[in-house]
């Protein structure tokens, strides 16, 4: 379960394809190579990293204001369209599935018993090299 949450967080981010694995071996394997791919080298005086991982963490650093996973503003709209929604449901009397009213209806929900929010907000993501 925690690994589900993580890796929907990560895809979050706009990077996810870039972090998320499927195993145990794929994990180790994408860490060992994030890791070696660092490199140092001096630069005006200072010690300036280069490799995958540095622009990972630039990318995620420099784009995090533009990121619906740190858009909190964008969570709380997306939230409450989901309440509006699930309200519509409770005083439609379609919030379940065996009710007459949910027979009747012919809404999104006889779709799904889920609720699923669009986020009508576009997201752009920068990638820095």
């Amino acid at each position: 379960m925690s690994s589900r949450v993580a890796a929907s967080m990560a895809y979050g981010t706009g990077f996810g394809h870039e972090m998320v694995v499927n195993n145990l071996e794929e994990y180790e394997d994408r860490a060992v190579a994030l890791a070696n791919s660092v490199q140092y080298s001096p630069t005006d005086g200072t010690l300036r990293g280069e490799g995958e991982l540095i622009k990972l963490r630039k990318n995620l650093f420099l784009n995090r204001d533009r990121m619906p996973l740190f858009d909190t503003a964008r969570w709380t709209r997306n939230m409450e369209k989901g309440y509006i929604e699930a309200w519509r449901r409770w005083v439609e009397g379609t919030q379940f599935a065996l009710s007459d009213e949910w027979e009747a209806c012919t809404g999104p929900e006889k779709e799904s018993g889920c609720i699923f929010v669009p986020d009508d907000d576009p997201v752009e993501i920068i990638r820095y090299e």
